[in-house]
């Protein structure tokens, strides 16, 4: 039984409609309007969604025919203590010789690394088509990786359309009740009276967490935010979202197909919806299981939210359990989802350790709590030797971590010595060689908004 209205419902249904042999029966009930918390996941996707998508029915192809999402390659941060980068997305680095790239800019003392990724000179120029994967790899836009922008209500829609008829019973009527008996769910009480059982109970109902929360009502975290948003008409698409610090939080702008979302994030109180970041000690108790916002509470500062909703439904999927007892499945589902939102967590708290920061009530409530020791490495590590500290299955790669130390300001002491092995000349050179093979390449390239038009009307041909 999956319960909840919403994004990860939507999400999870679809998934399990698809990868679950079709004797294993699935029902979905209401958990209530959650068009207000899905707000939280925010409004653009890792590079991950493409597959994962494919995974619970939902192709290209209909996502852009029949959607407002558009393409993204990353997100600009402005004013952000000063300081501003794009955070684009990217294949690994080249590695030469053992050594990684960055290490190369610290040999010869360049600064910027956004000019060796492809997404990001695209990104400037408002340009996108599909990075391309055939051949060997050489292309300057091979390496380039790219996301979507969406609107959760509309995206949700997209894995409604993609359970295939009659294979996921709908009940109507909304959950008011949870009976619980011995460590576990025994029933779920609907407002027409009705008692259902399952042996399997998915909360996906957001932040109040109805099935979850009568097993686990404990919650890891204290700092509320508020959320707002609106929707103006526009027609550029620019395959970036914006990112701007204010004195009362931050704002952005994502374009999407006819329309800009805007959404502005503040300390509670001065929002329309709000939200305590954080999370449970376990997203698995009993024979329930925690999806999304049922589990944990993500600020939508990055890709983060849908990175982790996205895991743990993928999660969920690989120790789907076959007997009643579950523990074994609960103790490695808990280990993992610790893991996977500690690590996002990092990614998520290094934004607020950049110096000049503004100083309202949300500003002194994001920097308030210490440091952690794993991220205080990573920033260090990097800060003295240009090491990229790594922990095991880490939502965000390399890449994305070089991207933001950088970004943020943090230029490497030294560098790696193995580095010094190269001559300095050639590496200029290659440098030079591959920053104007990018630079041509992206000149060449439609408007993002021209490349969607085109895309769609192909694809609307080729579906009739």
């Amino acid at each position: 039984m999956v319960c909840g209205s919403g994004l990860a419902a939507e999400m999870t249904v679809a998934a399990l409609a698809m990868q679950l042999p079709p004797q294993v029966a699935i029902v979905r009930v209401d958990a209530g309007d959650q068009r207000g918390s899905d707000l939280f996941y925010g409004s653009v996707t890792a590079p991950s969604a493409y597959a994962f998508n494919l995974s619970a029915g939902v192709d290209e192809r209909r996502l852009i025919v029949t959607s407002d999402t558009s393409f993204s390659w990353g997100t600009r941060y402005a004013d952000w203590g000063g300081r501003g980068w794009m955070q684009g997305f990217a294949l690994p680095f080249p590695v030469i010789d053992g050594i990684q790239l960055h290490q190369y800019l610290a040999l010869v003392g360049t600064d910027a690394i956004t000019p060796y990724v492809a997404g990001i000179q695209a990104a400037r120029r408002g340009v996108f088509v599909h990075p391309p994967r055939e051949g060997d790899g050489q292309h300057p836009l091979a390496r380039a990786e790219y996301g979507y922008q969406f609107d959760p209500v509309d995206y949700a829609a997209l894995f409604v359309a993609a359970v295939p008829a009659g294979r996921v019973e709908r009940v109507g009527g909304t959950v008011v009740g949870v009976e619980v008996a011995d460590g576990a769910i025994a029933g779920v009480l609907l407002d027409d009276g009705r008692l259902l059982t399952a042996d399997l109970y998915v909360d996906g109902s957001g932040p109040p967490a109805v099935l979850l929360s009568a097993l686990a009502p404990d919650w890891q975290g204290t700092r509320r935010i508020a959320l707002a948003v609106e929707d103006d008409a526009g027609t550029d698409e620019t395959p970036l979202r914006t990112v701007r610090a204010t004195p009362d939080g931050w704002q952005s702008e994502t374009p999407l197909k006819g329309r800009v979302r805007r959404m502005r994030v503040s300390a509670a109180g001065t929002g329309d919806v709000a939200a305590t970041i954080g999370r449970r000690s376990h997203g698995w108790v009993g024979n329930c299981v925690g999806i999304g916002q049922a589990a944990a509470v993500v600020e939508p500062l990055t890709p983060a939210p849908m990175l982790l909703l996205e895991r743990d439904i993928e999660r969920l999927l690989t120790l789907i359990p076959t007997r009643a007892d579950m523990g074994v499945e609960a103790r490695e589902y808990d280990r993992r989802f610790a893991d996977d939102h500690d690590h996002a967590d990092l990614f998520q708290r290094a934004f607020f350790t950049a110096e000049g920061l503004p100083d309202g009530p949300y500003w002194q409530a994001a920097t308030a709590e210490p440091v952690p020791e794993k991220l205080a490495r990573k920033l260090t590590m990097f800060a003295d030797r240009g090491v990229l500290v790594a922990y095991d299955l880490e939502p965000f790669h390399p890449e994305d971590w070089t991207i933001l130390h950088l970004g943020l300001g943090s230029r490497p002491r030294r560098h790696d010595r193995l580095a010094d092995r190269a001559d300095p000349g050639r590496v200029r050179q290659y440098l030079s060689t591959m920053e104007r093979d990018i630079e041509q390449a992206v000149a060449k390239l439609p408007p993002a908004r021209i490349y969607r038009a085109q895309l769609e009307q192909y694809l609307k041909r080729g579906m009739v």
